[in-house]
Formats: structure tokens, sequence, C-alpha cells
């Protein structure tokens, strides 16, 4: 999406972040800004409804709020007059003077948004990030005589960035609340040891290079050798999301006790624009790098030949068993949250799921639950045609999934496999794991492990699951990594599980 055209959605007593809108973690594959699966059930705009998100229930560091624009956003110096009205304009919305606010509104603007938005809008507000403590200008810039004021709104547990857009007039028509970027510092969790490892950038494939980094153990090898296959979406080597690196934690703390590890970023990452959202399926968006990525590695001096490993998180998860059966000599997978039922199924339960966390829905908001809903069986009845879109998502790409047998691969291969998932993860729920035991209790290979307290990146977090758990900052938990360890050297695991 453009810069100043944000995308969002109001959703009742939760405001959600439309990329964490997804399957079942990350971000559609095909829109290159992390527009996720989800989002587009809730995203559209219009001059008559209130659209807000924020990114969490307590923090609004991340809000990203547009509630109108009746101008065009060409935007060069304002008068003083325009800068007062932006200033007594938030003045009368932080102290809920509506009357107030309606005389300083655009006639368009006061006809389409009522004082009970108004005050919706502040009590979300303050609900998360506390009471407003003052607020003062931050930038200015004009066009055409329309003026572009910014405000910094200081809220008792957070700030978030006011933007109005004032006319000739001096009449505000147009408002969105920015966010304000957060920096966060990545830093490595407790659990690695940086002086136990050495890094090297490599490359995969010739036709769509893919940067990649191979965590290599000091000491000497050979290692057990990890491939980190990511989930949905255009991701980086590192899996980011928010203050979050899953696929980091991961890899260093691997290699910081005895395990070489090699990531890469996802082809959809930097070659989304190039890919077809009709004619691309997983095989080209997953698959056929992760295959290249694991003869890569199994090619390595470093590498245990007897200890070749695919780890898949999500969709990487899901069709890790296919990618195992095409990726050569694999001697273990790793399946971290996959899900076992069709992707559109998991999509309507996710919908429903999300939909059941807001007080209420509108009736636009349900008539567009239930359209996506009507898609969704539609897929799974095969009665959707090819081209029409299912969150953003082409028919057919639900279709050549459902073609994809990953129980059948799984049965099929002849190798320890290592399921595991978080208890708070709605996007891979507990109906997947008992799915997965089921197919595989034949398997004297399998094991399976779930991890208290843990979402979908397998976090630890108090609050409700959801997907607000996302903009927590944190690290993957150190019983997951403990685990792994012990797995990719022995191919067992100790402590209680399966």
């Amino acid at each position: 999406m453009r810069a100043g055209i944000p995308f969002c959605a109001r959703m009742g007593r939760r405001a959600l972040p439309t990329r964490f809108f997804c399957f079942p973690d990350h971000e559609s594959l095909f829109l290159r800004h992390y527009v996720w699966y989800f989002f587009l059930l809730f995203t559209a705009i219009t001059v008559s409804q209130v659209a807000c998100t924020c990114m969490t229930r307590h923090s609004f560091r991340h809000l990203i709020l547009p509630l109108l624009l009746f101008f065009p956003a060409v935007l060069q110096a304002q008068s003083e007059t325009q800068l007062q009205s932006a200033s007594a304009f938030i003045d009368a919305l932080v102290g809920r003077n509506w009357e107030r606010l309606e005389t300083l509104q655009h006639p368009t603007m006061r006809e389409k948004i009522t004082r009970e938005q108004w005050s919706q809008l502040m009590d979300q507000l303050e609900g998360s990030g506390g009471k407003a403590v003052r607020h003062e200008r931050y930038s200015a810039t004009t066009n055409g005589g329309y003026a572009s004021i910014v405000h910094r709104l200081h809220l008792e547990k957070d700030s978030i960035g006011l933007r109005l857009v004032v006319d000739t007039l001096n009449l505000v028509g147009g408002f969105w609340i920015d966010p304000i970027k957060k920096e966060y510092r990545f830093l490595p969790p407790a659990y690695v040891d940086t002086t136990a490892f050495t890094e090297e950038n490599l490359a995969i494939g010739t036709e769509f290079p893919l940067p990649a980094r191979l965590s290599i153990p000091k000491g000497e090898g050979p290692f057990p050798a990890v491939v980190l296959v990511h989930g949905s979406g255009p991701n980086d080597m590192d899996e980011t999301i928010g203050g979050n690196k899953m696929f980091r934690d991961i890899a260093l703390g691997l290699a910081s006790r005895g395990v070489m590890v090699l990531r890469y970023d996802k082809r959809s990452k930097l070659y989304g624009s190039k890919m077809n959202i009709f004619k691309t399926t997983v095989q080209e968006e997953v698959i056929d790098d992760a295959v290249m990525a694991l003869k890569l590695i199994a090619d390595r001096p470093e590498t245990d030949d007897d200890h070749v490993i695919l780890l898949g998180h999500s969709l990487g998860a899901a069709l890790a068993p296919e990618i195992a059966a095409h990726g050569g000599d694999v001697d273990g997978v790793v399946m971290l949250a996959p899900i076992a039922r069709p992707l559109e199924v998991v999509i309507a339960d996710q919908l429903r799921y999300i939909a059941s966390t807001q007080d209420t829905l509108t009736a636009e908001e349900q008539g567009k639950l239930e359209r996506e809903l009507d898609k969704s069986a539609k897929i799974q009845s095969g009665e959707l045609g090819k081209s029409k879109l299912l969150l953003g998502m082409p028919a057919s790409y639900y279709y050549d999934l459902q073609k994809r047998d990953q129980k059948a691969y799984a049965q099929q291969l002849d190798i320890p496999i290592f399921i595991a998932r978080g208890i708070k993860d709605y996007q891979a729920p507990q109906m997947e794991m008992v799915l997965w035991k089921e197919w595989l209790q034949d398997s004297e290979q399998a094991r399976f492990r779930e991890y208290e307290n843990c979402y979908h990146l397998f976090i630890e977090t108090e609050a409700e699951p959801g997907p607000w758990n996302y903009q927590q900052e944190g690290h993957v938990t150190e019983k997951l990594i403990d685990d792994l360890v012990l797995w990719c050297r022995s191919f067992e695991l100790t402590g209680e599980g399966e």
C-alpha cells in the first residue's frame, strides 16, 4: 500500500492490526507490504464508517487509525489560523467537547461521523494508552491551500501521532492516527552464546537468488544441520514479526549448542512483484527453494550426514512432509505449529474466533464475515471459481493445496518426526495436533509436544490468545530450544510429553 493511505478496520472491543489476520501467522504471499490474509475481511474504508486499528489491547505505539479523508492528499505554508484550528480540534476531541468538535469539522465529516463514534475512538485510545496528558505540533505542510498537520498526543502509557487535513476555511476534513514507529533493539535471547558460533552469508538458487545465512558452531564437526522453512507470507530469514525474530532465536540458540542452522529470505519477500497471484502455488512460493536449501546444507563439509533436518513453521510445517519427500537425504522433520485440516477450513475457524473476541460487529462487518465464510464453504465443495478471492488469495491457491496430501507424505516418511505447538496458539489449535497424532499413531518415530503459555511464535504470553500477542516483544521459549537441540542430536525427547 502507498505511504499515507493506511488500511485498517474498526473491530469493536478490540481493534486488530491488519497484518495479523492471516494463515496461520504471516503476511499474505503476494501483498508486498505485509497485508495479511484475514485483513481483507474488515478493511473496507468508507466515508460512513469510523475505521481504526489498535495493535494491542494495552499499547497504541503502533496504532494506525485513518478516520476520513475528504481532500486530496497533495499537501505545501499553512496559515496560523489552520494551525490553531488543528490544535483546537485535538483539544475538543481529547476533552470530549463534541459541540466544539463539530464546529471545527468540514460539513461532510460532520455528517458522516457521529459523536458516538468519536467517543468510541477516545474510549479505545484511553483504554489502551491511558488518559491523554498533552499534545504538541510535530510537523506541518501544505499544498493548494490544504494543510497537513501532525500533532503528537502523549497518553499516560504511550504516544501516538494525530494527522489532520485543514482546508482553506480552517475546517478539519481529514484525520488519521499515525504510528510512532517503535525502534526495536532485537537483542539476542539469554540462551544465545555469540562466542560459540560463526555466521556465513550465502545465496540459495540462481534464477531467484535468495540471501541466506549459515550459523556454524565452533569446534570439531560434523554437526547436525537444520534448514528453517518459513510460514506464509514474504518473510525475511529471521521471520521478523513486530519486535520478534523467531527464526533468528532458533538459529542462534541451536548454533550456540552445536547445531548448524541455515535460514534464508523467502522468494516472495524479494520477488513478490514478479509472482502472478493467479498462477503461483506453494511449489514456487515454498517448496522449490526449501529443497534447494536442503541440498545446499547437505553438501557442506561441516554437516553430519546422518542428521540433515528440515524444520518448518506454520505453512512451512504443514508442507514439511512433502518437502522432505523431495528434499534428498533428509534424516528428520520438525513441524512447529502445523495445520492438518484444509487451509480454507482453518481460515473459517479463525474468522469466527476473531469475530467472537469483539463485543459487536456492525451490519457491514457481519456481512463481510458471512461472505468470506460462504466463499470458504464453496472452496471446500469445489464450487468457487478459480479466480475468485478468499481473503486476498485466489481459489486456485486453495485448490492446489487440497491436492497435496501431507498426511500421506508424512505416513510414508520412514524418518523421525517432531511436531510441536503452543497451547495458546489459536491459529494452529488443538484440533490440528489431535489429527497429526491420529495420522501418525502407527509411527514409532513420531514425537509430540505442547508448550505452556506459548502462542504461534512459541513465545510465552500471559494474554489470552489473539492477534495482539504478536506486538509483545519476546523470544522463543528456551524449553523449545532445549528440546530441539536434544532432538536434533538424538531424535529423542526427555521429560514430559510424548
